[in-house]
């Protein structure tokens, strides 16, 4: 068996190929056109398995690697710097490192998600972009109308406070530049609510997710994205891997008779910890006992401490909903499982 290590970047992919003892057979810069990369595969020497790095443009190369490799792994980025070395960095370099590691079997490697979860995802992080941008513009628009002395207090997500807006005592560029961030907040706004709906019809159509939002502070967007994050719950063996997973971990250094516990670990799923950072208070509200828990650990460790520990709860929470696939409790929302793909699926 060959092991065959990547090194992929925007235009070109960095091939490096060794055999069951470790021992080079060929090296290669190689460019990511799609054609030229098949073309390359049938060339090496079969059989063969894969590793590359878990760059922002891995899903098309990954795609193709799978019809000519035996299997295919995607590097974990975070964990490969342990092996590298700190002096000296090249193409060749790290795509060696991964194929070295790979024979060895010490590969640190992240799970690929499958086609129609990316894609979801994909829909995910553009309405979170979305989301972004008219707030960014919202800042902004509410800054100028500080600076003109114009009233900006009230909620500019609404299309009834972007009309209060009144320019009429200013110049004629002053008046254009409000007209302008008005027009862009307001595009934003109705791209969203295009975007949700989709994101709705996507969450009704999985079983998973509909369990997701028995959970008191889980809604349509946040059972996508947990549910995408996580991919498949039989991947985590207890719910301690899935804590620390999610980012929700503290960070435990142990010697000898001295403990410390640091901050939440910086290798985790950014999103998957954000969102239940984010959701944690409307799960707090909803369930007494959760108040109760929040209030004790507040007083003795304070606010953030407790935020995390309560959102360990949630996530444990979730764990069981996924791993019994059952929810959390009856739940009001009138969502129900349609047999017909969802418009932001379909094609797929």
């Amino acid at each position: 068996m060959n092991h065959v290590g990547v090194d992929l970047h925007k235009e070109t992919s960095l091939f490096y190929i060794v055999d069951k003892n470790g021992k080079k057979i060929s090296s290669k810069n190689v460019t990511n056109n799609p054609e030229v990369l098949k073309q390359y595969f049938e060339q090496i020497p079969m059989p063969f398995i894969l590793a590359v790095e878990a760059t922002y443009n891995w899903y098309y190369f990954v795609d193709i690697a799978e019809q000519y490799a035996e299997k295919v792994f995607l590097a974990n980025s975070y964990e490969l710097k342990a092996f590298a070395k700190r002096h000296k960095k090249t193409d060749k370099i790290d795509a060696r490192l991964i194929a070295t590691i790979l024979q060895k079997g010490f590969l640190p490697v992240v799970t690929i998600a499958d086609k129609q979860t990316r894609q979801v995802r994909e829909l995910l992080r553009y309405r979170m972009k979305l989301v972004t941008d008219r707030s960014r513009n919202i800042s902004r628009l509410k800054a100028l109308l500080d600076r003109l002395g114009i009233n900006s207090n009230g909620d500019f997500t609404t299309y009834k406070r972007l009309k209060a807006i009144s320019a009429k005592n200013t110049t004629t560029i002053y008046k254009k530049l409000v007209i302008n961030y008005i027009e862009r907040i307001t595009e934003l706004t109705q791209k969203l609510k295009s975007i949700e709906k989709d994101i709705s019809a996507v969450s009704c159509n999985d079983q998973h997710m509909v369990n997701l939002m028995s959970i008191p502070g889980i809604a349509d967007f946040s059972a996508a994205l947990i549910k995408t994050e996580i991919i498949d719950i039989s991947r985590f063996a207890s719910f301690n891997r899935l804590c620390a997973y999610a980012g929700l971990a503290p960070r435990v250094s142990a010697s000898a008779n001295k403990i410390f516990h640091g901050p939440l670990n910086k290798n985790r799923r950014k999103n998957l910890q954000w969102i239940l950072l984010e959701n944690v208070y409307h799960f707090i509200k909803a369930i007494p006992e959760m108040q109760e828990k929040y209030e004790i650990y507040k007083q003795r460790k304070g606010h953030n401490t407790a935020k995390v520990a309560l959102a360990r709860a949630m996530l444990k929470i979730i764990y069981h909903v996924l791993k019994e696939q059952r929810p959390f409790y009856f739940s009001s929302r009138n969502c129900q499982i349609q047999s017909v793909a969802s418009p932001a699926l379909s094609g797929v």
